[in-house]
């Protein structure tokens, strides 16, 4: 039989690896404590860095980008002297006249030259794609252009075709009153490129109350214009102010032509003198869609021939 003094020493064993454990584990606590604290700071440390880091970025690029707002203000006029002279454009808009849009859109072809456009059309949309069917359908002339399903792609692109290459245009005449809200300027001389502004956006029926028939007829009639001016050859050109959504980008971009997010400002005018004086073609301007940059490489304007 085990005595009293073993029992208490058992106990006191007991009590003493209680009062180790108990002082390990805050000991061990502690120590984890200290280490989240310490991977806690570091975290804030880097976190705060990288914020740090950001903002500076941020700053630079905006530096950057007042740098060259700034550069292309000061080198503007001579950079854009003579760019366009003795050549003409069209000035298409996709859906009513924005008068802002087309007084950019003029500035930059004075400035560089060119003078007024030498015709501005404005579609009127949204389209009736029951009643422009019906016309064409009830001309022998025109039958083959009716849409099938309420798509007018390939009459669209004739034209497009019709109003970029000048002489007659016998399908503009025809269906004026159909398609043309406004329209300014001779359509029989050449032009040596177009200007695209597209202000329409779905929403709103073609008089006969179908939305969705009135969006279809009207996206493809205008998509159709954009690929008939583009096959032309031409330098051809969709336009957009800066504080417009950056998607017009991607409707030029979708149609294959080059674009300029920011017409309204000096840098976007410059741009689009450029891609129409043959400049490499691209997105440019100030919104993330401007892929290509700012502007065009800028190409020096050939001296005048001596005489």
């Amino acid at each position: 039989m085990f005595g009293l003094r073993y029992h208490v020493a058992s106990l006191a064993a007991v009590f003493l690896a209680l009062a180790v454990g108990v002082l390990l584990g805050v000991a061990i606590s502690g120590k984890v404590s200290e280490a989240e604290e310490s991977f806690e700071r570091q975290r804030i440390d880097e976190l705060e860095q990288d914020l740090e880091e950001a903002n500076a970025r941020a700053d630079s690029a905006e530096s950057r980008g007042e740098a060259t707002r700034e550069l292309v203000e000061r080198a503007y006029p001579a950079l854009m002297a003579g760019r366009l002279e003795d050549q003409g454009f069209a000035l298409v808009f996709l859906g009513p006249v924005d008068s802002n849009i087309r007084d950019s859109v003029e500035r930059a072809l004075f400035d560089a030259d060119s003078g007024f456009p030498v015709r501005v059309v404005a579609l009127d949309v949204p389209v009736n794609g029951l009643e422009l069917q019906d016309r064409l359908q009830g001309d022998e002339l025109l039958a083959s252009y009716a849409g099938d399903g309420g798509d007018f792609g390939e009459l669209g692109e004739e034209l497009g075709r019709e109003l970029i290459e000048g002489g007659e245009t016998p399908l503009w005449e025809a269906l004026s009153s159909e398609l043309v809200e406004e329209t300014q300027g001779s359509s029989t001389p050449e032009v040596d490129g177009a200007v695209v502004v597209w202000t329409w956006s779905p929403g709103r029926d073609g008089g006969d109350g179908d939305v969705e028939a009135a969006s279809r007829a009207t996206e493809t009639l205008a998509q159709g214009v954009v690929r008939g001016l583009d096959s032309s050859g031409l330098a051809v050109v969709g336009v957009a102010a800066t504080i417009q959504p950056a998607s017009l980008t991607e409707r030029y971009r979708d149609g294959g032509i080059s674009s300029v997010d920011n017409v309204d400002v000096d840098a976007g005018r410059l741009a689009l003198a450029l891609l129409l004086a043959g400049a490499r073609a691209g997105h440019y301007g100030f919104k993330d869609t401007a892929t290509n940059g700012v502007i065009p490489p800028v190409d020096p304007v050939p001296p005048p021939e001596s005489g």
